[in-house]
């Protein structure tokens, strides 16, 4: 009898653990920051991200610390379609994720294409507004 009660607590605890709701992702971000450039200007060679602070020291800076603000960001990252293979951005801009802990995840970002933890997708024409704004 002693084993039944064990298994049954056991049992219980675990199916209330198992129904715990997920956290959003967006509850674990502190701020979002769009540092960018024009995003229309064009250039002979291809700016790759690592050069971007280089050749675009004097970037507008647009902060997102409401919510609001970083869900509407989230949700625009979320289940973007992959780019082709071998697309690299022309990087005009970065988007860097600072998360509840201080780590930050950076996205370089071009008008076509964008660099998001080592993948590269196609740029929500969204995001690239809400950038604009």
């Amino acid at each position: 009898m002693k084993k039944i009660s064990i298994v049954l607590i056991l049992l219980f605890a675990s199916a209330f653990f198992a129904c715990k709701p997920k956290s959003n992702p967006a509850d674990d971000i502190k701020n979002i920051r769009f540092k960018f450039t024009e995003l229309g200007r064009e250039t002979q060679f291809r700016i790759a991200c690592d050069k971007f602070d280089s050749y675009f020291p004097e970037g507008r800076v647009k902060n997102f610390g409401t919510k609001a603000g970083i869900d509407s960001v989230m949700q625009l990252l979320t289940n973007m379609p992959r780019a082709e293979e071998g697309s690299l951005p022309d990087v005009r801009g970065k988007i860097y994720i600072t998360h509840a802990n201080n780590a930050v995840d950076t996205l370089c970002v071009g008008v076509k294409v964008l660099n998001y933890k080592d993948a590269v997708y196609q740029t929500p024409q969204e995001l690239l507004a809400l950038i604009q704004k």
